[in-house]
């Protein structure tokens, strides 16, 4: 016999939704102090922590939900999102670094590194629609 595993356990449960919000916040605050991609952050979004940041972080809260197994009114598709912000691989490997970074000292190892992986994973997609013009093309 199997046993079905645990709807209540997912990744978000054992995160929780106000260590992902700080989470969130603490790397966005570090994301607008980098040199590389600061300027394409506060570019589209304005200044941090205002502008359009408390909207945008309600939408990254939903999809982060939505990724970890939890509830979530998310419906957005984070590729056509990205278009056009004209970031390269380079602003990707930093986003990473930054990304492990703050997952490092926010969360349990565990939790971390599996939050690392799904945006390993992501990149490739996001990537590929940042340097597309608004019009689909490359």
């Amino acid at each position: 016999m199997t046993l079905s595993p645990d709807p209540q356990d997912t990744l978000f449960s054992r995160i929780g939704e106000e260590r992902l919000r700080r989470t969130l916040w603490a790397f966005y605050a570090r994301v607008v102090q980098d040199d590389l991609l600061g300027p394409v952050f506060l570019g589209k979004i304005g200044p941090f922590p205002r502008g359009g940041w408390p909207v945008h972080m309600l939408r990254l809260e939903g999809f982060w939900r939505a990724v970890l197994g939890a509830q979530s009114a998310y419906k957005g598709q984070p590729g056509p999102a990205h278009m056009g912000l004209g970031a390269d691989e380079r602003h990707f490997e930093r986003w990473l670094q930054l990304w492990a970074e703050t997952l490092n000292e926010h969360l349990e190892p565990p939790e971390a590194q599996t939050l690392l992986t799904l945006a390993s994973r992501m990149r490739v997609n996001l990537q590929r629609f940042a340097l597309m013009n608004p019009g689909g093309t490359p």
